[in-house]
């Protein structure tokens, strides 16, 4: 009995009858090459490589493209006259992707047991024909045979193989003959290496040839989808990067193709996002607000819901509400284009070039599909640089494009180029000057109020600080801010003066001058910071009180703020803020609008207003005709008044 069953596996592992494996011997009379493999079969198939085919049948001739990357991951290019088609395989995650020429994407899921041998519905994949299986592992029961020599295409001397093996999960017998090169004697050289040349198949009485163009072992190469190839449901098989700096600036270029409607053009502008402190600003060095007067800076406090346009030109600021608009964090705001909850889910499509020199990208693809419009972004953030892994992800463009689903359907493409990309700026100088600079132009007759203070910092220890200019006011800047707990973005336009002993020639006291904001009106007391007025009392109680220190930690100097050495310079309030009363300790504003000039101990304190401008300027137009007036009749009286000669006749 037991001799009866092992004669029995034997047939069938000799002759695969019909009872184990369903053979077709009439593709295969001889049955299938079994082991021992054949010494003389000259090619190693290692499990990278990229083929590229023609492939011919009776009816028909289709370019194939293979790059088989590992035991997981394969994509199969086709063309012909009619269409480009790519099919991309990836078993360890089991998803099938098929895009079309018009960069249409289907996905299909793969099932965890599913063999898929085919390049089409007859043909199978070249990497069938070279050793591997329908999910790409080797084929262990792929064996071949030398035949002997033949010379092809009219004069190529090649060594002849076949194979023929059986794919289990689909029931088909191949029989695949092997043309491989084979240099003359004269010729033979070790650091040439045998070539396939042609692979003719036999399949279900379908026979095919592969012509082999090039086939290329272990190649420096990637699978990605093509650019603008959004495949809905795809698996992310990579996150688009979360770790964003709350604050960044970068400079863009913006290129937007011509369109029917539209030429093409160029913007150019530097962005900078301020998360902590829920502000943005945008220079724009090109148009990018189509209006008559394009402002050259633009200021967003999502705090108070204010949007700022300052034209640097002019000097002119425009405030609007944008109350539709909230801050919530910088990959938001800068990579998900304002959309918010990651309401595009970018998916990651592969390694790519990204036009820059020796540097290779990471492509993430998302798609908003809005009522509307559908926008779809293309980020490419840096991967490598000469082929060495960068630790920090850097983005280096994206690619944009609006479709109108209305009819006539139009499409709005953009390139958009980043350079310096900062991830630690300086947001305080970089907000603040111009904040300022927007407040003197709107002045409180639009509600916007501010002061310029100055305050003494004692120096008897005549630390060096001359040469600490930029890191003093760095930390003057912050320091401020923190004391006050305002926001930064209150404060700017600091002025350090340092006067010098005649003696010794080292640094004396230190004079700072600066710029303090009032609250934007029409913010809700909810959002709104301590007032101009509050923050003075308080800065000068500080100061007086001797607290106020400011300090660099490596030391090169200590310096605390002289008591009673607060001024406030120039105060502008509106005129309706009548019956003020506050003090410093050292000055103090009572309500005469009128009142000019406010001395007390030396302290100056200016308050000006819109009209109060205007009557000075007037007085000072009046005072000059009177000087005029005067020099011109004593110029008068001395022409014409006659001349008397007293020397005698």
């Amino acid at each position: 009995m037991f001799r009866n069953l092992i004669l029995l596996l034997n047939v069938c592992l000799l002759f695969k009858i019909f009872s184990c494996q369903e053979i077709d011997l009439n593709i295969c009379p001889n049955g299938l090459t079994n082991f021992p493999p054949d010494p003389q079969w000259p090619i190693n198939i290692p499990n990278r490589f990229e083929i590229i085919t023609e492939l011919t049948t009776d009816v028909e001739t289709i370019e194939i493209t293979q790059l088989f990357l590992g035991h997981n991951k394969d994509v199969i290019y086709f063309h012909n006259y009619e269409a480009n088609l790519s099919t991309y395989y990836d078993f360890e995650i089991n998803e099938m992707l098929t895009i079309n020429d018009k960069l249409k994407c289907d996905r299909t899921e793969i099932k965890p047991n599913e063999y898929l041998p085919f390049a089409t519905s007859q043909i199978v994949k070249p990497s069938i024909l070279l050793g591997f299986n329908g999910r790409n592992k080797y084929n262990d029961a792929f064996f071949t045979r030398y035949i002997g020599k033949e010379t092809i295409r009219d004069g190529i001397l090649t060594q002849k193989f076949q194979a023929c093996f059986y794919i289990d999960q689909e029931n088909i017998t191949i029989n695949a003959t092997y043309y491989i090169s084979e240099s003359s004697p004269d010729q033979i050289t070790p650091d040439i290496r045998p070539d396939i040349v042609q692979i003719d198949v036999r399949s279900n009485d379908y026979p095919y040839t592969y012509n082999i163009i090039r086939y290329v072992s272990n190649p420096s190469l990637t699978i990605k989808t093509p650019s603008g190839a959004y495949c809905p449901n795809r698996t992310i098989t990579k996150e688009f990067p979360q770790n964003i700096p709350s604050r960044l600036s970068i400079h863009a270029d913006a290129y937007t193709l011509k369109d029917n409607d539209h030429p093409s053009r160029i913007e150019s502008y530097n962005r900078l996002i301020d998360e902590p402190s829920e502000f943005e600003r945008l220079d724009y060095t090109m148009n990018k607000i189509d209006t008559m007067s394009p402002p050259s800076t633009l200021l967003v406090d999502y705090s108070t819901k204010l949007q700022y346009m300052y034209t640097r030109q002019t000097q002119q600021c425009t405030v609007t509400n944008i109350t539709t608009l909230s801050m919530h964090n910088t990959n938001e705001l800068l990579f998900q284009f304002g959309h918010v909850n990651d309401s595009i889910r970018f998916q990651y499509t592969g390694l790519t070039g990204c036009g820059r020199e020796h540097i290779q990208c990471h492509r993430w693809i998302g798609q908003y599909d809005s009522d509307g419009f559908v926008q779809q972004y293309e980020w490419f953030w840096s991967a490598t640089f000469n082929e060495i892994d960068l630790q920090e992800l850097i983005p280096i463009k994206a690619y944009i494009s609006t479709t109108v689903k209305s009819e006539p359907r139009k499409t709005v493409n953009q390139e958009i180029n980043i350079f310096n990309y900062n991830s630690r700026p300086n947001s305080m100088q970089m907000i603040d000057s111009t904040l300022g600079e927007c407040y003197r132009s709107l002045g409180p007759s639009q509600g916007f109020n501010y002061a310029i203070l100055r305050m003494t910092l004692n120096n008897d220890e005549k630390y060096p600080v001359h040469k600490q200019l930029l890191s003093l006011e760095r930390h003057l800047h912050i320091q401020l801010a923190n004391d006050l707990k305002i926001r930064h973005i209150r404060l700017s336009s600091f002025v350090i003066d340092i006067t010098r002993d005649t003696t010794d020639h080292q640094d004396k006291d230190i004079y700072v001058t600066f710029t303090l904001l009032e609250n934007p009106p029409g913010v809700s007391n909810s959002l709104k910071e301590p007032s101009l007025i509050e923050l003075i009392r308080q800065l000068a109680k500080q100061i007086n009180d001797g607290h106020f220190h400011i300090r660099e930690d490596d030391g090169p100097y200590d310096l605390y703020a002289r008591p009673n050495s607060l001024q406030t310079l120039v105060l502008y309030l509106s005129p309706s803020e009548t019956n003020i009363d506050y003090s410093n300790g050292t000055i103090f504003v009572y309500h005469n609008i009128t009142q000019i000039v406010y001395k007390q101990r030396q302290k100056i304190v200016l308050k000006r207003t819109g009209p109060l401008i205007a009557a000075l300027w007037t007085g000072f137009v009046l005072l000059g005709m009177i000087v005029t007036i005067a020099i011109g009749s004593f110029v008068a009286i001395r022409k014409w008044t006659p001349t008397i000669n007293h020397e005698s006749t």
